[in-house]
């Protein structure tokens, strides 16, 4: 079950050695390290080919001009791989030792699995802890479409890629054009597709440490409305090719809307935006406003 590991990275020297040594560390080594660069301007390149002999390392690739999407380099990343698993390990975040054992371990139980992920720590610019994450150890199997209507239909449940891995074989490439474009939800859309594709894994043990700091693009990104802008794209294509209903969605979009409107305190122009978008799905619109109203009466 070999697994290909791919690192992209741009501007992350500060975190890069770390990163990349949490995973020549592993427990599991039956691994390819692939690392990829999107033109960094730091010296990140001067830490990478440092790895440049190591033998786990099998490929070391650096953009002469940068792709303008993470998205474009996950795909690059998995064309290049020759493993059958794939972990994308993102340059900024780092993992337990124990990582691909224990993910390697459950994916073998399930035969049809295509995605499998564990709980991560979100740490701070320093690797601190900003908060404690569940830790029960519990194993869940979900069939591919009922974690799409549980997990994905009203948010991303997987906070970070570098918790996952998947299998190549059931990534789609045909695809990309769907999320490649997208700054935040790119990897909402990216788990819609894999999940279609079989059974989904879920690890309650934080195996990873997701790393928040200056230079995350989601806080700017909610700021804009992308959430709404980009994500109603994924929601439109659960609806079209799984089913969903609006009873499986429209109260969450439509809480989460009201909350994210206050709590980012969108522009008129970005309100707009997002009120046209949102008249395609009456009932969320409906539960919107009544949240609105809640907000209003406290």
């Amino acid at each position: 079950m070999k697994v290909s590991v791919i690192v992209p990275n741009y501007n992350h020297a500060a975190f890069l050695r770390q990163r990349i040594e949490s995973i020549l560390n592993q427990t599991f080594q039956d691994f390819e390290l692939i690392l990829l660069d999107d033109c960094s301007t730091d010296n990140s390149r001067e830490v990478m080919e440092s790895y440049r002999d190591n033998p786990r390392v099998s490929l070391e690739v650096f953009n002469e001009v940068n792709g303008g999407s993470p998205f474009k380099q996950w795909d690059k990343g998995i064309a290049l791989a020759n493993g059958e698993w794939i972990w994308i390990a993102e340059s900024d975040d780092w993992a337990e030792p124990t990582f691909l054992e224990r993910m390697m371990g459950e994916v073998k139980r399930v035969s049809d699995c295509s995605l499998a992920y564990a709980a991560t720590w979100w740490v701070d610019e320093k690797g601190n802890k900003l908060w404690e994450t569940q830790n029960s150890d519990k194993v869940t199997v979900y069939p591919g479409i009922d974690f799409v209507k549980q997990k994905l239909a009203f948010c991303n449940s997987i906070a970070n890629v570098s918790e996952c891995v998947f299998r190549r074989d059931r990534y789609r490439p045909s695809e990309g054009y769907r999320y490649e474009w997208m700054r935040l939800c790119g990897d909402w859309f990216f788990y819609v597709l894999l999940a279609e594709q079989g059974s989904v894994v879920e690890v309650e043990q934080p195996l990873s440490y997701y790393r928040q700091h200056g230079s995350n693009v989601s806080e700017a990104s909610e700021h804009k409305g992308l959430t709404f802008l980009e994500g109603v794209k994924v929601l439109e294509y659960m609806i079209d090719q799984n089913g969903l209903k609006a009873t499986d969605y429209a109260k969450s979009w439509g809480r989460m809307w009201a909350k994210y409107e206050r709590q980012y305190e969108f522009t008129p122009e970005v309100s707009a935006k997002v009120h046209q978008r949102m008249s395609c799905h009456p009932e969320i619109v409906r539960w919107y406003h009544l949240y609105k109203i809640k907000s209003w009466l406290k």
